[in-house]
Protein backbone atom coordinates (compact mmCIF):
# COMPACT_ATOMS: atom_id res chain seq x y z
CA UNK A 1 0.00 0.00 0.00
CA UNK A 2 1.46 3.55 -1.03
CA UNK A 3 -0.37 5.35 1.27
CA UNK A 4 -0.03 3.22 4.10
CA UNK A 5 2.64 3.82 7.41
CA UNK A 6 4.27 1.31 9.51
CA UNK A 7 5.26 1.13 13.01
CA UNK A 8 7.18 -1.38 15.02
CA UNK A 9 6.04 -1.38 18.57
CA UNK A 10 7.20 -4.91 19.49
CA UNK A 11 9.34 -3.41 21.90
CA UNK A 12 6.76 -1.58 23.81
CA UNK A 13 5.06 -3.54 26.47
CA UNK A 14 3.48 -0.50 28.91
CA UNK A 15 1.19 2.57 27.05
CA UNK A 16 0.71 1.14 23.62
CA UNK A 17 -3.23 2.90 23.28
CA UNK A 18 -1.95 6.41 23.87
CA UNK A 19 0.95 5.55 21.62
CA UNK A 20 -0.79 4.55 18.92
CA UNK A 21 -3.76 6.59 19.59
CA UNK A 22 -1.38 9.39 19.33
CA UNK A 23 0.52 8.33 15.79
CA UNK A 24 -3.28 8.02 14.73
CA UNK A 25 -3.72 11.45 15.56
CA UNK A 26 -0.74 13.09 13.91
CA UNK A 27 -0.87 11.24 10.31
CA UNK A 28 -2.73 11.97 7.39
CA UNK A 29 -2.03 8.32 6.06
CA UNK A 30 -5.39 6.59 5.33
CA UNK A 31 -3.88 3.27 6.58
CA UNK A 32 -1.58 2.71 9.67
CA UNK A 33 0.09 -0.50 10.83
CA UNK A 34 1.37 -1.21 13.94
CA UNK A 35 3.66 -4.26 14.96
CA UNK A 36 2.79 -5.57 18.14
CA UNK A 37 4.10 -8.42 20.41
CA UNK A 38 2.19 -11.21 20.50
CA UNK A 39 -0.71 -12.32 23.01
CA UNK A 40 -1.47 -8.85 23.64
CA UNK A 41 -4.01 -8.15 20.99
CA UNK A 42 -7.43 -8.95 23.05
CA UNK A 43 -5.83 -6.03 25.73
CA UNK A 44 -5.12 -3.29 23.23
CA UNK A 45 -8.59 -4.08 21.33
CA UNK A 46 -10.42 -3.21 24.61
CA UNK A 47 -8.75 -0.12 24.56
CA UNK A 48 -10.31 1.57 21.39
CA UNK A 49 -14.19 0.18 21.92
CA UNK A 50 -16.37 0.73 18.77
CA UNK A 51 -16.92 3.74 16.70
CA UNK A 52 -14.29 6.42 16.34
CA UNK A 53 -12.50 7.47 12.64
CA UNK A 54 -10.94 4.74 12.37
CA UNK A 55 -11.41 0.44 11.51
CA UNK A 56 -9.07 -1.75 13.18
CA UNK A 57 -8.07 -5.00 11.64
CA UNK A 58 -5.99 -7.78 13.29
CA UNK A 59 -3.53 -9.87 10.93
CA UNK A 60 -1.79 -12.40 12.20
CA UNK A 61 2.45 -12.11 10.89
CA UNK A 62 5.52 -14.00 12.14
CA UNK A 63 5.99 -13.79 15.08
CA UNK A 64 4.03 -10.88 15.94
CA UNK A 65 0.39 -9.59 15.56
CA UNK A 66 0.07 -6.50 13.56
CA UNK A 67 -3.16 -3.89 14.03
CA UNK A 68 -4.38 -2.24 10.53
CA UNK A 69 -6.31 0.85 11.31
CA UNK A 70 -8.08 2.42 8.17
CA UNK A 71 -9.21 5.48 7.96
CA UNK A 72 -13.27 5.76 7.76
CA UNK A 73 -14.59 8.03 5.33
CA UNK A 74 -16.15 11.54 6.49
CA UNK A 75 -20.29 11.04 6.47
CA UNK A 76 -22.80 13.86 7.24
CA UNK A 77 -24.85 11.13 9.63
CA UNK A 78 -24.18 11.02 13.00
CA UNK A 79 -24.94 7.55 13.75
CA UNK A 80 -25.24 6.16 17.60
CA UNK A 81 -26.73 2.43 16.37
CA UNK A 82 -30.41 3.06 16.88
CA UNK A 83 -32.58 1.31 15.24
CA UNK A 84 -34.70 4.07 12.58
CA UNK A 85 -38.55 3.23 12.53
Amino acid sequence: MDDSKFVDLKAVSCGLVPIIVNHLDTTSNPVVEFQIRLGIREEILSGFGTGGKWDIEVVDDLGCDRLRFTRRKESNEDRLNIVEY
